[in-house]
């Protein structure tokens, strides 16, 4: 099954050729986009095939609106998703009318607008530069009531900074689950998943028995 398909399956765009997907003990088939929205909000990969409002922020109020959010609570939910991904000044310009980048900011404050219980980013660095990824992550990951935060990635250093557990997988097939260490610590299976291990990995690796854990470039200078 394609990459994408399983994605869309999970979220109820499509459904289930076989077996059951289940989202909070729902069965996908029965549950609608909106109600699998509530608890699992999914950045596509690809900006354009989320975005279609006439502004920013009318792309940001769709889903909570959608999702029957209290007005004074929309305009709240959305202006705090603007100043995380640091796009209040584009608030009305069409999303499709900005850079590549900004449309996957835009893609990603359209999901943090809806509030889902469990936020899942596909790439969600592609297109942005170190301080625009690293401040938005940074935010996200203070906001109240997530309850997991999942990101797709091939960006090795995005998973060193942030990730607490790690999933590599290739061809379709789970390689390896495990903590940050275990999994990026084996160069030859990350090579063998196509993965090009980083100057930030091997640093951290170096210090590990010192640290104990990843940190960022900024930390690990000053050990």
């Amino acid at each position: 099954m394609a990459d994408y398909e399983i994605k869309n399956i999970d979220i109820g765009l499509l459904k289930p050729r076989s077996g059951r997907v289940l989202v909070q003990g729902n069965d996908t088939r029965q549950a609608s986009v909106a109600q699998i929205a509530a608890t699992l909000g999914y950045v596509f990969q690809s900006p354009s095939h989320m975005l279609f409002a006439p502004t920013v922020r009318e792309e940001l109020a769709f889903g909570p609106k959608n999702l029957r959010h209290p007005r004074e609570q929309i305009e709240k939910e959305v202006q705090e998703a603007l100043d995380i991904v640091n796009l209040s000044d584009k608030e009305k310009d069409p999303p499709l009318s900005l850079s590549f980048g900004q449309q996957k900011r835009v893609s990603i404050a359209a999901i943090l607008a809806m509030r889902s219980r469990i936020l899942v980013m596909d790439e969600p660095t592609a297109g942005q530069d170190y301080f625009n990824y690293m401040n938005f992550m940074d935010a996200i990951l203070q906001l109240p009531g997530f309850e997991a935060i999942l990101f797709i990635t091939h960006d090795i250093d995005l998973a060193v900074i942030y990730a607490n557990r790690v999933l590599l997988i290739a061809e379709g097939r789970l390689v390896v689950d495990g903590t940050p260490r275990e999994v990026l610590g084996d160069a030859r299976r990350l090579e063998d998943c196509r993965l090009v291990p980083t100057s930030l990995l091997a640093e951290n690796l170096k210090a590990f028995s010192r640290t104990g854990r990843f940190l960022r470039a900024e930390a690990l200078a000053h050990i």
